[in-house]
């Protein structure tokens, strides 16, 4: 009987055995939730009864974090400044792009050091000069390629690095400048981009035009973009009017009538003194030398004009109102760009020897620290006279001043502001009737 029910029997117990184990898997089923419930409901407890100001143990959700991304951000960002007489282009690609470009079969860096700096520039300034170009209208414009360097930062938050310094890979950026100069107001202005390099496909640019900016592009498909002033573009400042000197009436002489005459009556003197008679009498003779001198009025004349009228100065007022628009004009000469043009509206307020030295020691006050050399444009400008005394070498006078100049630059994306205090003493003379700073001594020069 038993071998019988055997199989049987063996075979109930396995369902049995079966159903066992399906109903622990239900059971499981139902208990994680629970158990996950009651594991919260625990730890709010343990929370909730927990003294304040206590620290408690933290399980992050993740074992084992992610580590942050070091890959370099993909950067390619253009600005262009127009400003009177000068049109800026600045360009900025991340250097790793720049790296693999130069360099395709080599392993990039993670650390820029100077040497390999100085080598990315030398080759990247050697093979982009030529990717920039401008024409103002339908004039091509002869630009002037500064060069590349390395930046820190990103487009529009560059930082601040000692030349040199290592930097990361991940943090840097390749800069390259072109300068074009322009009309004081150009109507309308094309960029040209051959900059496309590796995976680049489009190039954003800013266009900064006095206080205001907007946004062109230009792309593989469209390699060119075209800026339109429509009057938005701010005139360059005047020069500031500066008191004249009085020079009195000038006196024409015709000098061929007056040695014409001269001759005439040394002539008829002779006659008279010789007691001749003239040769066909003396109406011909008078007739004669009135026409000579009518004939020659136009020939030999010589203008003579006086002395100017050179006003004592002495009091402050009187020395501020002179001063302050001569150094102010010195600024504005520096508004232009060409060196021949510079020099043309410094030597209205600048005279002699002064004039070279003037010109070099602005031309380094207005200029950024850096490899780029971008001037800063004088935007504000006073000047304080402390005391002013007669000149004992000429009709001039001598003034003991102060003054302060402000100006600003766009350089990569973000404004420079520069303010420079100086306190001086200034020889003002006149000059061929206009008044002109002949010396200048500086005591003190402050960056603020």
């Amino acid at each position: 009987m038993e071998e019988a029910l055997g199989p049987v029997i063996r075979s109930l117990n396995r369902s049995q055995s079966m159903r066992t184990l399906d109903g622990l898997a239900l059971m499981i089923c139902f208990a994680a939730p629970l158990c996950a419930q009651i594991q919260g409901i625990n730890a709010a407890k343990i929370m909730e009864s927990a003294p304040a100001g206590s620290k408690l143990p933290v399980q992050s959700a993740v074992a084992n974090p992610a580590p942050a991304s070091t890959e370099p951000l993909k950067i390619a960002h253009g600005f262009l400044y127009v400003e009177p007489y000068q049109t800026r282009f600045e360009a900025l690609i991340d250097a790793k792009r720049i790296l693999q470009w130069l360099n395709p079969l080599n392993e990039v860096p993670a650390v820029l050091d100077a040497a390999t700096q100085k080598s990315v520039t030398a080759a990247a300034t050697k093979q982009t000069s030529d990717w920039c170009g401008l024409n103002a209208g339908t004039h091509k414009l002869e630009g002037h390629f500064i060069g590349a360097s390395v930046i820190k930062g990103k487009p529009g938050a560059t930082l601040p690095f000692e030349e040199g310094a290592e930097i990361a890979t991940n943090e840097a950026m390749i800069g390259f400048i072109w300068e074009f100069p322009t009309p004081p107001a150009p109507d309308e202005l094309t960029l040209f981009w051959q900059g496309f390099v590796i995976d680049s496909k489009e190039l954003p640019i800013r266009v900064f035009f006095g206080p205001k900016s907007e946004m062109l592009e230009v792309s593989t498909l469209q390699p060119k973009t075209t800026w339109k002033a429509q009057g938005r573009l701010p005139m360059p400042a005047p020069l500031a009017s500066v008191p004249t000197l009085t020079a009195p009436a000038t006196i024409r002489l015709p000098l061929a009538t007056v040695l014409w005459i001269a001759a005439g009556l040394c002539f008829y003197g002779f006659i008279r003194i010789r007691d001749h008679h003239l040769p066909g009498g003396s109406m011909p003779f008078l007739a004669t030398w009135i026409l000579g001198a009518v004939l020659s009025w136009p020939l030999l004349n010589i203008n003579l004009t006086g002395s100017a009228i050179i006003p004592e100065i002495k009091e402050t007022s009187e020395a501020e109102a002179i001063l302050t628009p001569l150094l102010r004009n010195v600024y504005r000469a520096f508004d232009h760009r060409a060196e021949s043009e510079i020099y043309d509206v410094l030597a209205l307020s600048v005279d002699g020897e002064l004039l070279r030295k003037l010109y070099l020691e602005t031309i380094q006050a207005l200029t950024l620290d850096g490899r780029e050399g971008t001037r800063v444009t004088i935007s504000e400008f006073s000047a304080d006279i402390l005391k002013v005394t007669p000149s004992t070498q000429d009709e001039g006078f001598i003034t003991e001043v102060q003054w302060t100049a402000l100006g600003t630059v766009g350089h990569w994306g973000h404004a420079h502001t520069r303010v420079n205090r100086y306190t001086a003493k200034v020889t003002v003379s006149p000059i061929q009737s206009a008044w002109k700073i002949t010396q200048l001594d500086v005591s003190e020069a402050r960056r603020l």
